[in-house]
C-alpha cells in the first residue's frame, strides 16, 4: 500500500498502467527484418512493431531483439547483427523455418542514453512458426514512469488490421497467407487498451491546456488518436471526441482537406483518409516497392512515388492509375536499366507542369515532367552538363534545376543554374550572383527570379537568370 502511495504522488496515470498489468498477463518478446520476395515452403513469416508514448522515450529510439529456436544448442540471434533495428512503429518482418521460437529479450537504445548504453528487458516468450502462416507479434507498447526509470512495462495489442494493410501493399507474395493469420499471444482486451487510450487523450488535453494554442480544431497522437475538439476564447479545450481508426500507430500527420476530408499520415507507408465520423486506411496500389511520398494535387487528386519510381495517381474514388507504360518503355533498354536501387525521389508542383526528380542521385539522375490534365509522367531530357538535380522549379516558359553550388566557392566561383525552355531541347548554364547562394524561387508570375545569397541577401533577376541585382523591396 506504501508503494501504491508513493506511485500515485508521482504520477497517477502511471498507477492506472500498473493496475492494467497486475490484472492482466502481459508477457514480451522480439524480432528483425529480411522481407520477403517468394515465401518458400518450408519457411513462415512472423510479423511485430513497438511503439513508446514520448514520456518513456524519446522518437529517436531504436529496439534490439533477442530471439532463438527453442533447445539448447540453438544460438541466440539478434536483430542488431544486420543493423536492423526497430523504429517506432516499424514493422519487422521475419522469415523464419517451421517450428519453436522463444522471444529472449529486447535492448532498447535511445539517444537520450550514454554512448554504448542500454535498457536491457529479459523475456521469456514462446512462440510457433508453422509453413507458409504468418504469426503476428503484435504493437509492443512501451511504457515507463518516466525518463529515469530502469523498468519498462511491455504492452501487447491487436495490430491485425495494420499487418494485413502492410502486407497487402508491401509484401505480396505473403498476400495469400493471410487468411492463416495466427497472434503469437494472447493480446491486450479491446476494453483494457480502450481505458489506456482514454486515459492517454486525459492526459494529452490537460497537458494542451497548460499552453493552449488557439483554433485548433484536431488533435492527433501516439495509439492512433485523433480527436475533435472545442475551445473557449483563451484556446482551452471544454470538450472533445475521439475520432474511430483502425490503427494503434501514432499519427505522425493530419490535413484537412477541402470538403472537411481528413487525411492523416502513418509510419511504413500507411494512410488514414475520412471524417469527424471516422477514419480508415486509405486503399494503396499494388506495385509499391517502398513506403512512398504522398502528394496532393490539382483537382483534389492524390499522386504517390515510390523509392524505386513507381508512379501512381487517382481521385478521391482511389482507383490508381499506374504509369506501367512509362516503366515497360524504360525496362526496354532505356532510363530503367539506370536507376539507382533506391532513390528518395521529390515532388515539385508549379503552375502548368508536375515533376518527380531524384535530388541526391549524381550519377544518373533522374527529372519526370506531367500535365496536370492527364497524368502521364515522361523523361525530361538532361544533357551531360546536368550532373544532378537537387531542385526544380518552373515558370511558364522555363524549368529551373539548381541551385547548385561549387565546392570553395567564392564570389568568383559562383553557384549557378540549369535553365531551359519548355518547348526547346537543350539547357543553359546561369551563374548566380555568389557562390552561396542556396535557395532560389521564380515570382508567381514567372516575370523575376529570386535567389537567397547568406541570410536574408536577396538577389533578383529580370532576364531568366541572365544578370542579376540587389533586391529591394517596394514600398
Amino acid at each position: 500500500m506504501k508503494v501504491f502511495s508513493y506511485l500515485q504522488k508521482r504520477n497517477p496515470l502511471f498507477v492506472l498502467f500498473t493496475l492494467m498489468l497486475l490484472a492482466i498477463s502481459i508477457p514480451s518478446y522480439a524480432t528483425t527484418t529480411p522481407s520477403a520476395v517468394q515465401p518458400e515452403d518450408t519457411k513462415g513469416l512472423f510479423s511485430i512493431q513497438f511503439s513508446w508514448n514520448k514520456e518513456s522515450f524519446n522518437d529517436i529510439t531504436r529496439i534490439e531483439i533477442e530471439y532463438k529456436r527453442k533447445g539448447l544448442l540453438n544460438k541466440k540471434k539478434v536483430s542488431g547483427k544486420t543493423a536492423l533495428y526497430a523504429k517506432k512503429n516499424e514493422f519487422i518482418n521475419l522469415e523464419l523455418r517451421e517450428g519453436e521460437y522463444e522471444m529472449t529479450g529486447i535492448k532498447i537504445r535511445s539517444s537520450e542514453f550514454a554512448y554504448n548504453q542500454y535498457l536491457s528487458v529479459s523475456i521469456d516468450e514462446p512462440f510457433v512458426i508453422k509453413p507458409g502462416q504468418v504469426t503476428n507479434g503484435g504493437m509492443i507498447f512501451l511504457i515507463r514512469e518516466n525518463k529515469e526509470a530502469k523498468s519498462v512495462m511491455l504492452l501487447k495489442m491487436d495490430n491485425t488490421a495494420d499487418v494485413k494493410q502492410y502486407v497487402n501493399i508491401y509484401m505480396p507474395a505473403y498476400e495469400a497467407k493471410l487468411s492463416s493469420l495466427q497472434p503469437a499471444w494472447i493480446f491486450l482486451e479491446k476494453k483494457t487498451v480502450d481505458k489506456l487510450i482514454t486515459s492517454f487523450a486525459h492526459a494529452i488535453v490537460k497537458n494542451e491546456n497548460r499552453n493552449p494554442r488557439k483554433n485548433m480544431k484536431y488533435l492527433r497522437t501516439t495509439l492512433g488518436m485523433a480527436f475533435k475538439m472545442t475551445q473557449n476564447e483563451d484556446g482551452k479545450i471544454t470538450s472533445y471526441e475521439l475520432i474511430p481508426t483502425p490503427t494503434y500507430q501514432e499519427i505522425k500527420a493530419m490535413k484537412i482537406l477541402p470538403g472537411g476530408k481528413l487525411l492523416c499520415t502513418l509510419e511504413n507507408g500507411s494512410y488514414l483518409y475520412g471524417d469527424d465520423e471516422g477514419l480508415d486506411f486509405m486503399p494503396l496500389p499494388k506495385g509499391l516497392e517502398k513506403i512512398p511520398e504522398l502528394s496532393l494535387i490539382k483537382g483534389g487528386r492524390f499522386l504517390l512515388v515510390d523509392a524505386h519510381f513507381n508512379i501512381f495517381s487517382a481521385d478521391a474514388s482511389f482507383n490508381w492509375k499506374d504509369q506501367l507504360a512509362y516503366r515497360k518503355e524504360q525496362q526496354s533498354g532505356g532510363l530503367f536499366t539506370i536507376f539507382p536501387t533506391v532513390t528518395y525521389p521529390k515532388i515539385y508542383k508549379g503552375n502548368d507542369h508536375i515533376y518527380i526528380y531524384s535530388p541526391k542521385e549524381e550519377k544518373d539522375p533522374i527529372l519526370l515532367q506531367s500535365s496536370y490534365d492527364n497524368i502521364d509522367f515522361q523523361p525530361v531530357a538532361l544533357s551531360e552538363e546536368v550532373k544532378k538535380v537537387p531542385l526544380v522549379s518552373e515558370t511558364a516558359t522555363h524549368i529551373f534545376v539548381g541551385p547548385i553550388l561549387k565546392q570553395s566557392a567564392t564570389a568568383k566561383r559562383p553557384a549557378y543554374l540549369y535553365v531551359k525552355e519548355h518547348t526547346a531541347p537543350g539547357w543553359t548554364v546561369r551563374n548566380l550572383p555568389r557562390g552561396d547562394c542556396n535557395k532560389f524561387s521564380p515570382a508567381e508570375d514567372g516575370s523575376v527570379l529570386y535567389t537567397e545569397c547568406s541570410k536574408d541577401n536577396w538577389f533578383e533577376s529580370r532576364d531568366v537568370g541572365q544578370s542579376w541585382s540587389k533586391w529591394k523591396e517596394s514600398k
